[in-house]
C-alpha cells in the first residue's frame, strides 16, 4: 500500500507571528547602512519562528496517516474525496503552528486522525471541538480527562487516590495533579471554563460530599464525545 507523501498535508497558512517575522525583516532591511547586515543576522539567530513546528506538526500527522494506511482503516482516495478532513486539517495545523504544549498538539494530530476515519462528528461538532483546542491550555485537557472517570484515570496512571470519606473536587485534582496545589485560583477558573463549555456537568467546586461523590464522573455527554476526538483512535 502506498504511503502518503508529507507534502501532501502541507497546508498553506501563514499564521500572524510568520507574517511578523516578514514585515520585520523588511523593516531592518530599510535601514540606512546597516539594513542588510541586520537582516542577515536577524536571520542568522532567529529562525522564521513557525518553521521549525510547522515541519514536526507535518511530519507527525504523515507519519500516523501512514499508519493508518498500513491497517487499512483510510486510503488516499478515502482522504481526497473527504471535506471533513480536509478542513480539519487545515484548522488543526493553523492552530497546531502556533502552540507549542505537547498535550495540545497531541489532540490537535488525533483530531486529524480522528477526523479521517468513519464515525466522525459531524461538521459543526468537529469546528467546536478544534476551536476549544485552540482556547484551551494543556490544564483544562489534563482536568477534564480526569474527569471524565477518575478511577479509570487513577488506574491507567498508577495513581492512588486516599481512602477519602468526605471531601471535595479540589482535593481530587490536587491529587491527581500535585503540581496543582496551592493554585486553586488557577484551577477553579479551568473548572470554569470548561462548564461554562458544557464539557463538565457540575458548577462549583467547594461542595463537600461523600468519597464516592469525589471521584463520580463530570464530564457531559459532549465532553465525553471532546475527549474522544482528542484521543488516540481505537483502532
Amino acid at each position: 500500500m502506498s504511503k502518503i507523501d508529507k507534502d501532501l498535508v502541507d497546508p498553506v497558512v501563514e499564521p500572524d507571528s510568520e507574517k511578523a517575522h516578514r514585515v520585520a525583516r523588511a523593516a531592518l532591511s530599510g535601514v540606512p547602512a546597516l539594513g542588510g547586515a541586520l537582516v542577515e543576522a536577524f536571520n542568522a539567530l532567529i529562525e522564521p519562528p513557525m518553521a521549525r513546528r510547522k515541519t514536526e506538526w507535518v511530519g507527525q500527522v504523515t507519519e500516523a496517516i501512514n499508519e493508518l494506511y498500513q491497517k487499512g482503516f483510510v486510503t488516499e482516495n478515502d482522504l481526497q474525496e473527504n471535506e471533513k478532513f480536509f478542513t480539519t486539517l487545515v484548522h488543526a495545523s493553523n492552530v497546531a503552528i502556533k502552540n507549542h504544549e505537547k498535550e495540545k498538539l497531541e489532540a490537535l494530530r488525533n483530531a486529524v486522525l480522528n477526523s479521517a476515519l468513519p464515525g466522525a462528528p459531524d461538521d459543526t461538532l468537529q469546528q467546536l471541538f478544534l476551536n476549544l483546542i485552540n482556547s484551551c491550555t494543556s490544564w483544562h485537557i489534563a482536568i477534564l480527562r480526569l474527569f471524565q472517570e477518575p478511577k479509570q484515570w487513577a488506574r491507567n496512571n498508577g495513581h492512588q487516590f486516599p481512602n477519602w470519606s468526605m471531601g471535595g473536587i479540589t482535593s481530587v485534582i490536587e491529587s491527581a495533579y500535585p503540581k496543582l496545589q496551592g493554585q486553586q485560583g488557577l484551577y477553579r477558573l479551568v473548572w470554569q471554563e470548561l462548564y461554562r463549555n458544557g464539557l463538565l456537568n457540575t458548577d462549583g467546586l467547594g461542595t463537600t460530599m461523600t468519597g464516592s461523590g469525589m471521584l463520580a464522573k463530570r464530564t457531559t455527554a459532549i465532553g465525553d464525545k471532546f475527549v474522544e476526538f482528542i484521543s488516540e483512535p481505537n483502532v
